[in-house]
């Protein structure tokens, strides 16, 4: 898989190739929840209590998220999304 962040995403999504999008997850000790960015996709910020719920958000916003950012990419190309969470330190 290729990821969509990478310089030629575009190009290889057009050539069939799957495309990666990384997803950060931190969780915010404060308000007890989970908070997802995307250093690969602008505008994508989603906040849940739970794991699934933000899955199940992410999910839903990036077909959107990737209409207007990259227009030009079909969104059958984005098959997989990978899920980070940074190691805390302590």
């Amino acid at each position: 898989m290729y990821r969509l962040g990478w310089p030629c995403a575009i190009f290889f999504a057009a050539m069939g190739m799957p495309l990666l999008i990384k997803v950060e997850i931190i969780h915010d000790n404060e308000v007890n929840d989970y908070v997802a960015t995307s250093p690969d996709l602008k505008g994508l910020v989603v906040e849940a209590e739970t794991l699934d719920e933000l899955e199940k958000e992410v999910w839903e916003l990036v077909p959107e998220l990737l209409m207007l950012d990259k227009p030009k990419l079909r969104v059958k190309a984005v098959m997989y999304l990978s899920l980070f969470q940074p190691p805390v330190a302590v």
